[in-house]
């Protein structure tokens, strides 16, 4: 035979107040001060890594200019060819030729010369957009994501702190640090402060609950 099972005014209570925790929870940054830190290390170094390499890049293909500034030369070269060439033209018979090859050549020369400075200018465009590209491509969503969130956690722990500066002792506010702290911290974490933590919060024994969201929060309560 089954029997239905119709839950009691007080387990509707709990399951509520357990799911508007579980709420308050999430809408907090729930990172301690360890993990804040030590993703700041790793952002930092992140950012860091990929600028140099971006740098490094950056200056190698700089450096092919001296490839554009070669062509450059060398039509230079080529250019006067064709005027010394060009010389020649007073030699009976071959004089026509020899000038239809003068100007061949220092056709040759100007255009040696124009691809030389065109080249140049394309890889010092290609030098600064590659640098660019490598410095924030991967760095951008990193810092698009965790920098709002580090935002909100500094501002979290400000808050608190102006709270305690105004009042250390304020019976609300060290109840709503106790109650944070059963929201963001895990089962065996409460049980390291307090042997019975929801029944602290029930019975007002918010101090050591407390506490523990204050270290979370990287925050000494001296007054406390």
């Amino acid at each position: 035979m089954l029997k239905l099972l119709v839950p009691t005014p007080d387990a509707v209570k709990r399951g509520s107040e357990s799911r508007y925790e579980s709420g308050v929870g999430l809408a907090f940054p729930t990172a301690g001060v360890r993990l804040i830190r030590l993703l700041d290390v790793v952002a930092v170094v992140w950012v860091v890594l990929w600028v140099a390499l971006a740098l490094l890049v950056g200056r190698e293909v700089r450096n092919l200019r001296e490839l554009s500034d070669t062509v450059v030369t060398a039509g230079v070269a080529i250019e006067e060819t064709g005027g010394l060439v060009r010389n020649l033209g007073s030699i009976p018979f071959v004089g026509g030729q020899v000038s239809t090859v003068a100007d061949q050549v220092e056709e040759a020369g100007k255009s040696a010369q124009a691809s030389g400075r065109d080249s140049r200018d394309s890889t010092e465009n290609l030098s600064v957009l590659l640098a660019l590209s490598i410095a924030l491509i991967p760095t951008l969503p990193l810092l698009g994501l965790y920098l709002p969130l580090r935002w909100a956690w500094t501002n979290d722990a400000r808050a608190v702190r102006r709270a305690l500066k105004r009042a250390p002792t304020d019976p609300l506010l060290v109840e709503f640090l106790a109650r944070r702290a059963v929201s963001n911290f895990p089962y065996d974490k409460l049980l390291a402060v307090s042997p019975q933590p929801f029944k602290d919060l029930e019975e007002g024994r918010y101090d050591s609950l407390a506490g523990l969201e204050l270290d979370r929060l990287g925050i000494r309560n001296d007054s406390a």
